[in-house]
């Protein structure tokens, strides 16, 4: 499994709205949806094509911690450097270990340590361009 029930992500939809949310069941890039509660403790089922990205947030203190020191804290990112360019223009740059054409999307792993994100489950529908960088 690839998350604790306990992790905080921010849904970003199609649409351009968001909604902060803690899993409530594990997520893999095999999945259709996103199972969550919204902070007002609203159950949610979020069809994968109806989202942009799922932002996996980190550890408030590690945040800290990295935006003190200037650097990502712990290990390099897996896999290569990357470029990911959404429908809507915005591009974020990270680290993506694998992409398979079965799976609803992949994980990029962001190297800036101003990032407020651990991980991005970046959907392979909401994406115009990825680039391999380096």
């Amino acid at each position: 499994m690839e998350e604790s029930s306990s992790v905080e992500v921010v849904l970003r939809f199609r649409d351009g709205h968001l909604t902060r949310a803690v899993l409530t069941r594990d997520f893999t890039p095999l999945d259709f949806a996103v199972e969550a509660e919204s902070e007002d403790g609203e159950k949610l089922q979020v069809n994968i094509s109806d989202l942009k990205a799922v932002f996996f947030l980190k550890d408030p203190g590690r945040r800290e911690a990295e935006l003190q020191i200037g650097a990502v804290i712990g290990d390099p990112p897996p896999g290569a450097p990357s470029r990911v360019e959404f429908f809507d223009g915005e591009i974020i740059h990270g680290h993506v270990k694998e992409y398979r054409m079965e799976n609803s999307g992949f994980f990029l792993y962001p190297t800036s340590p101003e990032s407020n994100n651990q991980k991005i489950f970046v959907v392979a529908r909401s994406i115009n361009t990825l680039s391999l960088e380096g």
